[in-house]
């Protein structure tokens, strides 16, 4: 009996991708980047990274297990995902939906430990995050879908600080929101022959004919909006610049491994630390 809850525990973390982390430090950076843009001496600013850090695991974990209850019978299909517990069948869709909302209520646990603000704009990314994976059946860009998900958390971050959203975190959301599409983008490219044989539809898919143009011009538009972000944000301008050349590096070489073909989940993989590159330059620019 206990073996067997043990082998069922480690599916269901398999089905929330545990076992890869990356994705869950994708959520949690842009929450950091809100939380550290302008501090509030009077809160706790660790307790709320460590919340929002826990959330992030666990909501990540939540969007992954209703992908896959969602694109069950598209990953039996598809060579990287058909091995998904789902997929595969050593998981029934009523253990998926009782993990889901398992990892919701835990979600809702952290979430309560903060302001109204933080509540409500919590909240209501949740819808987005239900119908997601129903966009790749309906439009070429469900990449702008998954931007405005994971990039909220620059939002929800920002208001554990602040009363109001400032205009310097707007400018902040865009950026993490086109560095998002970029990279999903060039994700996406290993999908490529199974998406067309199914009929999954993606960014990648209408960018096939000119990618490396096109995931160009989003990461310029991601940089420019980051720049911006970083100057508003510090009134010395030398030391937002050469930040902000130090994340130009970081993208740049993305962008370089695209066009290099080197594998595209090293590259995917590369944003769980370029996303803490980002966090140390704003935290940075509270005292520079």
């Amino acid at each position: 009996m206990f073996k067997k809850l043990i082998e069922k525990s480690k599916t269901l973390l398999l089905l929330g991708r545990y076992n890869y982390p990356t994705g869950a430090f994708l959520l949690m950076w842009p929450c950091f980047w809100g939380v550290v843009y302008e501090i509030n001496l009077e809160k706790n600013i660790l307790l709320t990274l460590f919340l929002l850090a826990i959330g992030s695991l666990t909501m990540r974990g939540a969007g992954c297990c209703i992908n896959d209850f969602f694109d069950k019978d598209f990953d039996k299909k598809v060579l990287r995902t058909k091995n998904r517990p789902l997929a595969k069948g050593i998981l029934s869709k009523k253990e998926a939906i009782i993990f889901i909302f398992f990892q919701m209520i835990i979600g809702l646990m952290i979430v309560i430990q903060f302001n109204i603000k933080v509540i409500l704009f919590s909240f209501a990314i949740i819808p987005l995050i239900i119908i997601y994976p129903l966009f790749k059946r309906i439009t070429d860009y469900p990449q702008i879908i998954l931007g405005l998900i994971f990039n909220w958390g620059i939002i929800v971050g920002f208001l554990t600080q602040n009363p109001e959203l400032s205009l310097g975190t707007l400018f902040l959301y865009f950026g993490g929101f086109f560095l998002t599409i970029g990279y999903d983008t060039i994700y996406g490219f290993q999908d490529i022959r199974d998406d067309k044989r199914i009929g999954v539809k993606s960014l990648s898919l209408k960018l096939e004919k000119k990618p490396k143009y096109f995931v160009f011009l989003i990461y310029l538009v991601s940089q420019i909006f980051f720049t911006i972000a970083f100057l508003i944000k510090s009134s010395n301008l030398f030391a937002s610049l050469l930040l902000s050349l130090i994340l130009f590096f970081c993208i740049s070489w993305q962008y370089y491994a695209f066009t290099q073909k080197i594998p595209l989940k090293k590259i995917f993989d590369f944003n769980a630390y370029q996303g803490g590159i980002i966090f140390l330059i704003i935290f940075s620019l509270n005292y520079l």
